[in-house]
């Protein structure tokens, strides 16, 4: 199995439909999708390929962790059950890398080419013709990164639902890739239209204890700091 794709949703039946015919549009024999359901609510497609659970869990972090433990691809890519795949987004992928990076279009500010700019990815070249990835913890999104399961599947999730979770992630990744790549290819289309349903009670409000917890100390230097493409 080369990609796993997970899929947490919760309270939005309609909008986790959308999702998931968006992933069987272009599922081929090499992905399997693991979807988590905590509000059982949702009308399940039936096929080979796609295994359906129904943990309940406090926080985002245990249901990135299950949802995690359960797959067995190579590479691992988060989805949320309100955004959903670009077409042909299995075609763009070429797995030659820890830490790929993709695009996204922002559906709720497409029409606006400035904000449009500035949530794609910037990029800019060292003097040895490198590409510079700055993380942006303010335009971040999840489902831009397609992850080597083996480079993350030891990554201690903080015990919380800390807004920065994505991100602290991203950076553990990027410290342990031997080789980064990015694209200019859209991966997904990203909506409001969701809400905040998978937030849960206390995310707004524990946006520092990440910093508390100390569990990054050893990555503080990348929240600064670019990160280059390795050889």
């Amino acid at each position: 199995m080369k990609l796993s794709i997970l899929l947490p949703t919760h309270n939005r039946p309609i909008l986790f439909h959308r999702c998931i015919l968006s992933v069987l549009k272009q599922l081929s024999d090499e992905i399997e999708v693991i979807v988590n359901n905590d509000s059982h609510d949702i009308k399940e497609i039936k096929h080979s390929q796609i295994s359906y659970h129904y943990e309940k869990f406090d926080n985002l972090s245990d249901i990135y962790k299950f949802l995690l433990s359960k797959a067995t691809g190579e590479y691992v890519y988060f989805l949320e059950d309100d955004d959903y795949l670009a077409p042909n987004f299995v075609e763009k992928l070429v797995f030659d890398a820890d830490l790929i990076v993709g695009n996204y279009i922002p559906l709720y500010e497409v029409k606006n080419p400035i904000m449009f700019a500035r949530l794609n990815q910037n990029a800019v070249y060292d003097n040895a013709g490198q590409y510079v990835q700055t993380i942006n913890v303010e335009h971040l999104q999840l489902s831009q990164y397609v992850f080597k399961r083996s480079i993350i599947e030891h990554f201690k999730f903080p015990q919380d639902n800390n807004v920065y979770n994505d991100y602290n992630l991203v950076l553990y990744a990027a410290t342990q890739a031997e080789r980064i790549k990015t694209t200019n290819q859209i991966y997904y289309y990203q909506t409001t239209d969701g809400g905040d349903n998978l937030s849960f009670e206390g995310s707004a409000t524990t946006v520092n204890v990440t910093r508390s917890l100390g569990f990054l100390s050893d990555y503080e230097i990348f929240k600064t700091t670019p990160f280059t493409t390795r050889p």
